[in-house]
């Protein structure tokens, strides 16, 4: 007789399990706490948005002709004739073009889906975090980057930085939830919306990369070689997202625009040229970095320009950093908590040489990209070095440390502006020696009663929270200006710290235009599809934002792109597409051949074009040319 034996079905192999420490179950604080972060969040960058009125003008006017013409939405163009596009990619065009186009052009409309976009950061930054550590360090973590004064600035104005913010914060949140369930469908999505990131400020948007893939490499669930397939995958979504515009924009059946910032009109030199590499290294027109960010160095996170932005909470973050990995060396690999400051940690490392090192173009608000970072690294760092100090000696010391050079960062960037709250440079020391000797009473509990303790927690939110939080609340409610945006007690429009130079480079804020000049263009365009050529967006934008009409921008941002050509700008008058060309004072921009700004242009301007003097046009002599 024979023995049968049963065998078990064939089936699936089994999901990857979820991470060893599932979240636990909320406090009844947890959600009141996080719609008060929100809402905190909401009232900083939404108060008095308007008064920041158009903002930066040369991404305004590009907003404006999006709301005209689905062409110019499309490539970012300046004018809605789409002569020439700004130099970013369109995302955040795209979204404040559908904004405009819903509610009507306006500064509300426009710095709307900015302001959404940095409160929503804050969402997705605690929803990430609470993932990995729980509700107390997601909701200390959200409220650090709710007070974050750089990240108050951006989302109060219309460069693209806070929805880059937000998109770089989204994809850490989708490589959390893959390094918890091990779907590579969820690693593609992270991989796809860097691709979005990309799309928002080209290679910044990719700085975040080495964060991404260290962390799932390193805590993912599938084994080690479906891991790495993963990434690859995950990679190839990103460059196929990334690629998307530039490859349409190449492939673009009809006329284009000329790329503004490359000097050949592709957007692939844009990427890599000025955009990148000349960012990087101060070549392709990616120089002047000092005139914003101060000299490239390992203290320019803490100097006078970029220190108020963002350098409170950096000893703390570090600190915590060492920490975390520190206590978590003999963890589990798919351990949460040291997940995150693998995740966070890299992203801060990267964001923070980068920023330091980099000798081209750096304005201060670029920093807005480490923020999130820091904010994670430090709200979770907080609790976890206050259970270590509980623990042993050198927890405390190290708490210790962690605070006390945070809050003499505090006064020290404090003490820059000797007007504002001076009272605080007195506070915050106070509050700092009260943590201190709740630190020390954590190891001998005889110092102090347990229940004390929480006034103690409290002094040291305090100590490190005061500075940056009193910046965020000064920068709410003030007029910003978009060019050089930072956030200090001197940021106003055209004020010490907001005002000058900006958007790509140099240029675009609030000028304004002569209104006879602009209702005499009108009144005589006839035919033409272009009002009037002029030398830079600074004296374009103002003339598309009050007349909605296309304008030939020669030599793009600051004058010195090449286009148009002089015979382009000779073919346009010859073919009645172009009757008036605007003469700034001083003669144009880049003085070299070929280019929109040319000397070459202008002496051919005005030797075949007639002046029309009987009006006041500003900054310029107005021709009429014809050949």
């Amino acid at each position: 007789m024979s023995t049968v034996i049963d065998r078990p079905a064939a089936s699936a192999p089994p999901r990857p399990a979820r991470s060893s420490q599932p979240p636990p179950s909320a406090p009844a604080w947890a959600r009141p706490g996080f719609y008060a972060v929100l809402l905190l969040a909401a009232v900083l960058v939404g108060w008095g948005l308007t008064r920041s009125g158009m903002s930066n003008t040369y991404y305004a006017a590009a907003v404006k002709s999006a709301t005209v013409s689905w062409k110019a939405w499309f490539f970012g163009a300046i004018d809605p004739g789409s002569f020439i596009t700004v130099d970013k990619p369109p995302l955040s065009i795209w979204l404040m073009g559908l904004s405009g186009r819903i509610f009507g052009f306006s500064s509300f409309s426009m710095l709307l889906p900015q302001a959404l976009c940095a409160v929503a950061s804050v969402g997705v930054l605690h929803a990430t975090v609470k993932r990995l550590a729980g509700p107390g360090p997601a909701l200390l973590a959200a409220g650090a980057l709710a007070i974050s004064p750089v990240s108050i600035a951006i989302g109060r104005v219309n460069n693209p930085d806070a929805l880059l913010v937000l998109l770089l914060v989204l994809s850490a949140y989708l490589v959390v939830r893959a390094v918890q369930s091990g779907r590579t469908l969820t690693l593609m999505g992270a991989g796809a919306v860097v691709g979005l990131a990309f799309m928002t400020k080209m290679l910044q948007g990719w700085m975040v990369v080495p964060a991404l893939g260290a962390v799932y490499l390193l805590a993912g669930q599938p084994r080690l070689a479906v891991r790495i397939r993963q990434l690859l995958l995950a990679g190839v979504a990103m460059v196929v997202v990334s690629a998307a515009w530039p490859l349409a924009v190449t492939l673009w059946p009809g006329s284009a625009p000329y790329i503004g910032g490359s000097t050949d009109g592709s957007a692939w030199d844009l990427i890599f040229g000025y955009n990148g590499f000349g960012r990087l290294f101060g070549q392709g027109g990616g120089g002047g970095g000092a005139s914003f960010g101060g000299a490239a160095g390992w203290l320019r996170m803490f100097n006078s320009q970029v220190g108020g932005q963002i350098a409170w909470l950096l000893p703390l973050a570090v600190v915590s950093l060492g920490g975390g990995l520190w206590l978590s060396r003999g963890k589990p690999r798919t351990d949460g908590r040291r997940a995150l400051f693998v995740l966070f940690g890299v992203w801060a490392l990267v964001h923070f040489v980068i920023f330091s090192r980099q000798e081209g173009t750096f304005h201060p608000y670029y920093v807005s990209a480490l923020a999130p970072a820091v904010a994670v690294l430090a709200g979770v760092g907080l609790p976890m070095l206050a259970g270590w100090a509980r623990r042993s000696w050198p927890g405390a010391v190290a708490l210790a440390v962690g605070l006390t050079l945070s809050a003499w960062v505090a006064v020290a960037v404090l003490a820059r502006s000797p007007d504002f709250a001076p009272w605080l440079r007195t506070a915050i020391p106070v509050a700092t020696a009260i943590a201190l000797y709740g630190v020390a009473a954590l190891r001998v509990p005889a110092l102090l009663p347990r229940r004390a303790l929480a006034v103690t927690a409290v002094a040291a939110i305090i100590a490190v929270g005061a500075g940056p939080a009193s910046y965020a609340v000064v920068t709410s409610g003030q007029a910003l200006n978009g060019n050089n945006v930072t956030a200090s007690p001197t940021t106003t429009s055209g004020g010490p710290g907001g005002g000058g130079f900006g958007g790509g480079g140099m240029g675009g804020g609030q000028q304004s235009t002569s209104t006879a000049l602009t209702d005499y263009l009108v009144a005589n365009q006839g035919s033409a599809k272009y009002l009037v050529a002029v030398s830079g967006s600074q004296t374009a934008a103002p003339i598309i934002l009050a007349t909605g009409k296309a304008v030939v921008t020669m030599g793009g941002f600051s004058g010195s792109d090449n286009a148009p050509t002089l015979e382009q700008l000779q073919a346009m008058v010859s073919g009645g597409e172009l009757q008036y060309v605007l003469v700034s004072e001083g003669g144009g921009g880049r003085g070299g051949p070929g280019g929109g700004g040319s000397s070459e242009i202008t002496e051919w301007v005005t030797a075949h074009g007639t002046a029309v003097t009987d009006i006041d046009t500003s900054n310029g002599t107005l021709y009429k040319v014809t050949i």
